[in-house]
């Protein structure tokens, strides 16, 4: 399983729309080693998502824990075609995805938490690696932008996670007995769910953008306007209303070519929000992640 550059950028163009507009931003080596952790990541999604034999597509993840498990060597091939310093984010990232073949329901919001880690904070983490990031203060950032993302993503999927037999929003949020079932039916009973989890979306997206003045310069703008655009996404939902839980709602592109300028003018990202560079991580947003890996800032 290597990662091609060709393959990886026809992979972005086509699926990842968001991403493809920032990586216009970054530069030609760091876009190619971006475009191939996206690739990675987007076919292993795939493989969860059971696109294929989903039979097979579980014996593959499977396979692929194993082989973490009996050699530290197993996958460094794809590691070093990605670019990857620091493995362990991958590793946390291909069982977090092992994890989510079968059907899912999420009982509380630090369990939420937990999961996004798993199957997106560790890509925010994987991120900073291949943009060049070397200080370990980057890593909570980095996992927190990745987490804000899921959320918009867990909200604006709502009924297709529902056929996929995954209610990923808590139950302790849901009106009570509501199933996959249900939503598959009636979306909009997860309104309120909704609506909480991009209002906690908010807090994450505010830590990841307090972090990039950690990341290189260059690289500031690509991975600003990627997470402006997932932001947008849960606005618009929270816009729409409830009926935006029937559909696949998406950034205008008038929003984009809003959020392009401002990214283009915008002069520097050293110290977004008007904070300093020694703004600090508020642990509080990582106490149910408990030792996970980056989860606490170094000091």
């Amino acid at each position: 399983m290597n990662v091609e550059a060709a393959s990886a950028g026809e992979l972005l163009s086509r699926h990842g729309r968001s991403f493809h507009l920032a990586a216009y931003f970054l530069s030609a080596d760091v876009r190619d080693r971006a475009t191939k952790l996206y690739a990675f990541c987007r076919l292993l999604d795939d493989l969860v998502d059971g696109e294929g034999d989903p039979k097979k597509s579980v014996v593959f993840l499977k396979n692929l824990v194993e082989s973490l498990a009996t050699s530290q060597e197993a996958l460094a091939d794809i590691y070093r075609s990605i670019g990857l310093a620091d493995d362990t984010p991958a590793r946390c990232f291909i069982h977090a995805m092992a994890a989510d073949t079968e059907s899912r329901k999420v009982l509380t919001l630090d369990e939420l938490l937990v999961y996004s880690y798993g199957v997106a904070g560790t890509v925010g983490m994987m991120m900073a690696d291949v943009l060049g990031c070397s200080s370990s203060r980057a890593l909570p950032h980095a996992l927190d932008l990745g987490i804000a993302m899921q959320l918009v993503n867990i909200s604006r999927d709502v009924l297709e996670d529902a056929h996929r037999g995954r209610v990923y929003l808590p139950a302790e949020w849901l009106p009570e007995s509501v199933s996959d079932a249900a939503l598959r039916t009636d979306p909009t009973l997860a309104w309120e769910a909704v609506q909480k989890a991009i209002h906690t979306a908010e807090v994450y997206f505010e830590s990841g953008f307090h972090g990039l003045h950690y990341l290189p310069q260059p690289s500031q703008r690509g991975i600003w306007m990627a997470g402006q655009v997932y932001r947008e996404i849960g606005k618009e939902i929270l816009r729409k209303g409830p009926t935006a839980l029937r559909g696949r709602t998406v950034v205008p592109r008038w929003k984009k070519t809003y959020l392009v300028i401002k990214c283009r003018l915008t002069p520097r990202f050293l110290t977004p929000c008007g904070l300093s560079s020694a703004h600090s991580h508020d642990p509080i947003l990582h106490r149910p992640l408990g030792h996970l890996y980056g989860a606490h800032q170094s000091q």
